[in-house]
């Protein structure tokens, strides 16, 4: 509340009980209205502090699936609708308030997205949800997700490259001249990601990357009148840049390191939940993976004749659909074992070994495994993907070289592999390091 008093012929402004002149009034919006201006003109100090909604909710969704080991659903539908209402201001102010309009169900929804902020420390963010989705008509996004298919298997992948190198676009103003390391490196490392967002874009802009350097060489005989035209302007982007964005690199301080520990069980706990299979089939699956370290859906692809017992080898197909992606690795004693049997009862002789069983159905089987046997904890979350990480930490733990656990789990680079090294020396380091040195 105000009040206007004339005294004198001079004109007061009374504010909360205490006396102001217009004047002082004035300089005070002035100087507020000048503070604000150039915040607005310096779009990187917000950015560099305050996410964005859309960044919030990839990041809450990747927390989410480490925390409870499962697909967020409606944790997450609750927390963009709240999100696409939210205006400028403290965000658990306003939560509180979208709350109080909600069922008791959808209040407790919330309380995850609630325990998320408060781990995150984040109270203000950039709505950027109301504006419209970008496009994906961009050419050179839609040639290069067209010639990545074979390695983009599924469409989330397809979805988020296309998403990442369409916000890239959007910063270079969708001209390739800008493609550089300067615009690469603003892209990815100006605003506060997490450590896995800034992984996967730069992944992504690396992928790009070699796919343009790829195609800048191909002969012009081969491409039609439009793949020409495209072609030619990706030859604007230098040799040189392109070499540049590929070779960036992701730094990770040791604590950020051990953040990306897996959960992985123990050698008589991996015992436990081979024995607690109900059927053959479970156990050939559950061997395969927690002894060979095999994904879920590499699992889903093996037919019978990736199978070579004889010279004990089993060829695997990993990402993607050419014969690229195949790759023969050594069968372990026990997981062969098992796949006998089970090939055996089942008399299979062609086709899928685990025919008509889906990557779902293989993930509730294990989940119900771990229950039976009740691994988990509050602090100690296991998902099927523990399988294969408790893979590669038993070869380590056995003395197996690092480039032999590589070729096994066939990870794309040494610095997966070395997770498994530095959990042994996180778990060993107090007990066997001597205090007299």
């Amino acid at each position: 509340m105000y009040k206007v008093l004339l005294l004198n012929k001079h004109l007061f402004i009374i504010i909360d009980n205490a006396i102001f002149s217009p004047i002082v009034i004035f300089r005070h919006v002035v100087w507020y209205s000048y503070k604000m201006n150039k915040l607005i003109r310096r779009p990187g100090a917000l950015a560099r502090t305050t996410p964005l909604a859309t960044q919030l909710l990839a990041d809450y969704t990747y927390w989410f699936e480490r925390k409870y080991s499962k697909k967020p659903g409606t944790y997450l539908t609750n927390a963009k609708s709240f999100l696409k209402t939210y205006k400028a201001g403290s965000l658990r102010a306003q939560i509180a308030t979208f709350g109080r309009l909600k069922s008791h169900t959808l209040r407790s929804f919330l309380k995850r997205f609630i325990e998320f902020l408060d781990e995150r420390g984040v109270d203000l963010v950039i709505n950027d949800l109301d504006k419209k989705p970008l496009p994906r008509s961009n050419p050179y996004v839609k040639l290069f997700l067209l010639h990545a298919r074979d390695r983009l298997r599924g469409d989330l992948s397809l979805s988020t490259y296309a998403t990442v190198l369409n916000h890239y676009f959007v910063t270079v103003r969708e001209n390739p001249r800008n493609i550089n390391k300067q615009t690469a490196e603003y892209f990815i490392f100006s605003r506060d990601l997490s450590d896995y967002t800034v992984r996967l874009y730069k992944a992504v802009l690396k992928a790009f990357c070699r796919w343009v350097a790829e195609y800048q060489t191909v002969p012009n005989k081969n491409l039609n009148g439009d793949q020409q035209k495209l072609k030619k302007v990706l030859l604007l982007i230098s040799v040189r840049s392109l070499k540049e964005i590929i070779e960036l690199k992701v730094r990770s301080h040791q604590n950020q390191l051990k953040s990306y520990h897996k959960e992985c069980l123990t050698m008589p706990q991996r015992r436990q939940l081979l024995a607690s299979c109900e059927c053959q089939r479970d156990r050939a699956i559950i061997s395969l993976m927690a002894w060979n370290g095999l994904r879920t859906i590499e699992v889903t692809r093996l037919s019978i004749h990736n199978l070579r017992p004889q010279e004990n080898k089993i060829e695997v197909w990993g990402k993607g659909r050419s014969a690229k992606s195949r790759e023969a690795i050594r069968l372990f004693k026990v997981p062969k074992a098992e796949v006998t049997k089970y090939v055996r009862e089942t008399g299979l002789t062609k086709g899928r070994l685990f025919d008509g069983f889906s990557r779902q159905a293989i993930d509730a089987m294990i989940k119900r495994s771990f229950e039976k046997l009740r691994l988990g904890s509050r602090h100690l979350k296991y998902s099927p993907h523990s399988l294969r990480h408790t893979s590669g930490q038993v070869m380590y733990d056995k003395g197996v070289k690092l480039e032999f656990i590589q070729k096994t789990l066939r990870h794309a680079t040494m610095e997966n592999t070395l997770v498994y090294a530095q959990r042994a020396i996180d778990r060993s380091y107090f007990k066997t390091m001597p205090l007299n040195v």
